[in-house]
């Protein structure tokens, strides 16, 4: 689990800076104080071996495009991304390095897992691995996990853009550990149907319907449907799963019950699947009524502390911070509020027993 992280280079986080984080841990700051980059960050830590996720982060922020701009389309249409919009002012010279300090005895002192970002000019170097896929690009892209021996390296323009088919890197046994990263958009249907059918007749089966009872207490069943979701209107509106409501025979599409039943839905089966891992929430409160929002805070962190998960999840709510001051005072738990200010450098942390005082005494920490 971590305890500290920092942050340099990435978006708009020049240099930042994050301590004393707990198992779950909010994310508050005005709009564009860069929130979901801190997000981001952790995702590029946990993504070991993985490339993938550069494409992940940019489609989520529609920073996919399907050719370079100002040059004439050469053969399949593929995502193209453009890397620059990773670097702190656009500025392909800098370089970006995440580090992360471990807050447990199984790991040395220090900053002990990191990953590292940088842009080089493949011409200075004697070796010609950069024009391996012919393609005469003139600059490199290269990724570094600590975790591994070798580094994820790929050729691009020099306008920023990534361009050839990606090179997946294998992973090592034992590298990594799993992360999930539960859009604003939620997840889709096809992606529920396939979490919750590893979960069927499983004990978490019940923790799924436990939570979803956060919203709608006469919930006495759910099941997942695959043919619900191929649906040639809108593949992305809530689907794939039905449910039994206490004095209603018909079966009902959890999309009748609202945003609220879905993003419950999405979080339960998250962490869920997150055993060991770390699990990221962007706007972890929209869609959901405040009356739900300690139930919900309730549910994850049990969760969370059940399973050795590591939640992070940002919110401009005060509803939302509240109701896991409740939580804190209530049950204790290892709980923190990160108030995020990039113009700043370094974080704002709230522990356990801050946040009880600024709900008790009505203290603004967003």
């Amino acid at each position: 689990m971590y305890s500290s992280i920092r942050i340099q280079g990435y978006r708009g986080l020049d240099s930042f800076r994050m301590e004393g984080l707990g198992r779950v841990n909010l994310l508050v700051g005005t709009n564009n104080s860069g929130k979901t980059s801190v997000l981001e960050c952790i995702e590029l830590l946990q993504s070991v071996g993985k490339p993938r996720v550069l494409w992940s982060i940019a489609g989520r922020r529609g920073e996919l495009v399907n050719e370079v701009p100002g040059q004439p389309p050469t053969g399949p249409r593929r995502d193209v991304l453009d890397i620059s919009h990773l670097f702190t002012n656009r500025d392909l010279r800098r370089a970006i390095r995440i580090e992360a300090e471990f807050g447990t005895a199984d790991h040395p002192a220090g900053w002990n897992d990191e990953v590292t970002m940088h842009v080089e000019d493949p011409s200075s170097s004697s070796n010609d691995e950069s024009n391996a896929d012919g393609n005469g690009e003139s600059l490199l892209l290269r990724v570094r996990w600590s975790e591994r021996d070798d580094d994820y390296k790929a050729p691009f323009t020099e306008d920023g853009f990534l361009l050839g088919p990606l090179r997946y890197m294998a992973v090592r046994d034992g590298a990594g550990q799993r992360v999930h990263f539960v859009r604003t958009s939620r997840m889709t249907p096809e992606e529920v149907v396939q979490t919750f059918s590893r979960l069927v007749l499983t004990p978490r089966h019940e923790t799924i319907r436990e939570a979803l009872r956060i919203v709608e207490p006469e919930v006495e069943d759910l099941v997942p449907v695959p043919a619900y979701y191929r649906t040639r209107f809108n593949r992305d509106a809530p689907g794939g799963v039905v449910l039994r409501l206490r004095g209603v025979d018909d079966r009902v599409p959890i999309g009748s019950m609202g945003d609220g039943m879905w993003h419950m839905l999405g979080l339960a089966l998250s962490i869920a699947n997150a055993d060991g891992g770390v699990l990221l929430i962007d706007d972890i409160d929209t869609g959901l009524h405040y009356s739900v929002m300690e139930g919900m805070w309730r549910m994850l962190s049990e969760a969370a502390a059940a399973r050795s998960v590591q939640v992070f999840a940002t919110t401009h709510s005060r509803d939302c911070w509240e109701s896991l001051a409740a939580i804190a005072q209530d049950d204790g738990g290892d709980v923190t509020i990160q108030r995020i200010d990039r113009s700043r450098g370094e974080a704002v942390t709230f522990s356990r027993e801050a946040i009880v005082v600024a709900a008790e005494r009505n203290i603004e920490v967003r």
